[in-house]
Formats: structure tokens, sequence, C-alpha cells
């Protein structure tokens, strides 16, 4: 049986924003454990997924993903997910900058011996008016389109990231996902989705 190491920011996590104090979905209905289940003897399924997440690109944050990888070693795919808080966290959203971070994510990443590499385009930026009520999103009403255009470009070149540095890619942006009231984090439905589109990029590989 292969085993898979899912790396992200809070919708790998299983946030669920209508909770108190960093709640979360319960086990059953987070993402990552839908891909378990369907991938029962086939995959085993590790993740690490953190409200407000950055793509680490140097420093202690990036020492600690490596030596998570060692402890959970053999690991035969790295899957990661970031880029969305790099472009919410900011008023200055920057696809080009989050691009670098993560081409230095997966160069250091590479270095532990790790077979295979799945870069996953996050779910795309749609805000909303309730969306700029969340603390987690810099910006105000007038940056919704700022935050889409930037989200659209990540999409672009994270897909030629994925072709120039010969690893797989996966488009979440082009899911039908639900999402919870901010517009940010997936709802309960969209986890069942997620889970389920992924399940189908796992069994391709």
């Amino acid at each position: 049986m292969r085993k898979a190491f899912f790396y992200g920011d809070s919708n790998t996590y299983g946030y669920d924003p209508a909770g108190y104090w960093g709640g979360r979905y319960p086990r059953a209905q987070r993402w990552t454990n839908i891909v378990a289940e369907g991938l029962a003897g086939k995959w085993e399924i590790a993740a690490d997924g953190m409200p407000g997440r950055v793509i680490p690109a140097q420093g202690r944050a990036l020492s600690y993903l490596a030596d998570r990888l060692r402890a959970e070693q053999p690991v035969d795919l790295f899957a990661v997910m970031l880029g969305t808080n790099d472009i919410l966290g900011t008023l200055k959203p920057d696809a080009e900058k989050t691009t670098r971070d993560m081409e230095a994510l997966i160069a250091c990443v590479k270095t532990l011996d790790i077979p295979q590499i799945l870069l996953i385009a996050p779910p795309a930026i749609q805000l909303t008016d309730l969306s700029f009520e969340a603390s987690y999103v810099r910006g105000d009403r007038s940056y919704a389109q700022r935050y889409q255009d930037e989200g659209r470009e990540l999409t672009r070149r994270f897909r030629e990231l994925a072709s120039r540095e010969g690893i797989l890619f996966a488009d979440a942006s082009s899911w039908d996902l639900d999402f919870a009231f901010d517009a940010v984090h997936l709802s309960e439905r969209g986890h069942a989705v997620f889970g389920n589109e992924m399940i189908q990029v796992l069994l391709k590989i």
C-alpha cells in the first residue's frame, strides 16, 4: 500500500468557519478522511493542515516540513495545496511571488527522496461581502476582483511550474466546490466533492 502526505492550510485542516476557537468539521466529513476511507487498502493518507498557513519558502517552517516528512517516511507521494492565504493575507496579492515561494518549497521536498510530488492549485477565489468580515481576508470589498484575478493567475503559474518541474498537477479551482458563508472555506458538501475529486486523482497515479 502506498502512502500520500497532504500538506495544506485550513481547508486541509478541515476548518469550520462557523465554529469557535478553531473549530473543525467532524473527522468523517473532512476531505482528507473521505479520501482515506475511499482508498482504504490502496493508499494510506497522512495530512498536515494548519489554518492561516502560507507557503514556507525558507526558515523554520520549511525545516519543520522537512523534519515532518522524514518522520513520515516512507512516503510515496507528497501533495501540497497552498497559496490562498498568500493571496488573501496581503494588500498586495502577487501570484508571481507566491509561485516563486512554491518553487522553493518543491526544491526542498525534492531533496527528500519522495518518488512523486503533486501540486494542487487551490479552490478558486470568488469572495462575497461576508468574506471581508472575516479576519483572514486582509482587504475590503474593493479588493474582490483583485484577489480573484490573482487567484486565477496563480492557478496558471502553478500549472506551468508543475510542468517545468516534472511533477503532477491537479486543478481544484476547476472543481464544482461548495463553500461556507465566507466563500473561503469548504462547506461540508464542499469537502465531500473535494474528497471524491481527489480520490479520482490518486486512482490515476
